[in-house]
């Protein structure tokens, strides 16, 4: 038996896994750039839940406490051109007379510490109120009852300001995305 000689060699032709690749590149390209924008969006909406959570927590701290507050100590300006970035508040929720909120930004956190005052001459720090005169000798003196705890971070900006209602406005950053946020308390007790 004589075996037939032929073409017996099949396989694909140059042009056709040229072909072949390109299409495959093209489909690899656009499947990566369906991931690459996925995942940007995602690092975004990451980012924005970040920073509206931390204004969130900000807010609803302050809003209570001030509230609750039963003497503002900041003088706070008019308008919010003037803005103070630190208030200063009687604690209206305590037993214990003369313990005084402070808010503030340090970089980009908000910060809360509480506070009282004593005169200098007093070996016993009693507090006093902020506005106590001190004997003739001595000065007010400034006693930090509770060091200063981070409430949130990420701002940018924290301002108060308001004559009956204190204004409260943040303004929140993280990488590209910002947020501003503004509400308006009012105190019950003062």
């Amino acid at each position: 038996m004589k075996k037939k000689i032929g073409h017996l060699n099949k396989g694909f032709t140059l042009i056709e896994v040229s072909v072949t690749m390109a299409i495959l590149g093209l489909v690899l390209a656009a499947i990566y750039g369906v991931y690459n924008l996925s995942h940007k969006a995602y690092a975004t909406e990451e980012n924005m839940v970040e920073i509206t959570q931390n204004g969130r927590v900000i807010f609803e701290r302050l809003s209570r406490e001030i509230r609750q507050a039963t003497e503002l100590v900041t003088e706070l300006p008019v308008s919010e051109d003037l803005a103070t970035s630190t208030i200063m508040f009687e604690d209206g929720h305590v037993a214990d007379p003369y313990y005084y909120i402070r808010y503030f930004q340090e970089g980009d956190l908000v910060k809360r510490e509480v506070v009282g005052f004593y005169f200098s001459g007093d070996p016993e720090e009693t507090l006093v109120p902020w506005d106590a005169v001190p004997p003739i000798g001595q000065s007010l003196v400034l006693k930090t009852v509770q060091v200063a705890q981070t409430i949130g971070e990420c701002v940018d900006q924290l301002k108060f300001w308001g004559s009956e209602l204190v204004s409260v406005a943040l303004n929140l950053e993280k990488k590209d995305n910002n947020l501003r946020l503004r509400t308006d308390i009012s105190g019950r007790n003062f």
